[in-house]
Formats: structure tokens, sequence, C-alpha cells
């Protein structure tokens, strides 16, 4: 008969399952309480409060360098159309031999 060892059964999650930029809840807890005795209960909503606005702040940022990107992509992509266009709508001529030289259009026998 085969012995089951009872530390290999787990029941329920393991221990350390990274949560948020691999930290573990263990990690998390200490950085928790970290902060409420740097910053103590009272201030914990203003800390809060200025980190939001901080990330309310970025993300506005990152969205208008997105939008200038996206910006500037549409209008060389609208030229393009327009080059493409320019090029497609020009009437189909012959190639036009290139211009005659002056003197004659013969040049002298290289000695």
């Amino acid at each position: 008969m085969d012995r089951v060892d009872v530390a290999d059964t787990t029941f329920g999650p393991p221990m350390n399952v990274p949560l948020l930029f691999n930290i573990s809840g263990g990690e998390l807890l200490i950085v928790l309480l970290f902060v409420l005795l740097f910053f103590g209960s009272k201030g914990i909503p203003d800390v809060a409060r200025t980190m939001g606005r901080l990330m309310r702040q970025v993300r506005d940022a990152s969205q208008e360098v997105q939008r200038e990107i996206h910006k500037g992509a549409n209008e060389v992509r609208r030229e393009v159309e327009e080059q493409r266009r320019a090029i497609q709508d020009r009437p189909a001529t012959k190639e036009e031999p290139p211009p005659a030289q002056p003197g004659g259009g013969t040049d002298p026998p290289v000695p």
C-alpha cells in the first residue's frame, strides 16, 4: 500500500500566489502595515487621494500621447492615400524619349 505524505497534500490555494506586481499576500500585508504605521490612520486617506490623482494624471498623459500618435499616423495615411489616388488617376501615357542634347544630339567620339 502506498503512503501519502501529509506535507504533500494541500487544501486550498498555495500561500505564495502572486497578487499584484509579483507581490504575494504576506508581502502585501507587510507593506500595508508599514503604510499604516508610517502615515497613521488619518493620513492614509490623503495618501490614497494623492495616489489617485497621480494615477489619473499619468493615465490622461498617456492617453494624450496615444491620441497624438494616432493623429500623426492618420495624417500620414491620408497623405499616402492622396498620393496613391493621384498616381492612379493620372492618364496612362507612353514614356517620352529623353530630351535631345544641345549641339546635334551626338556625342563626340572618345579617343
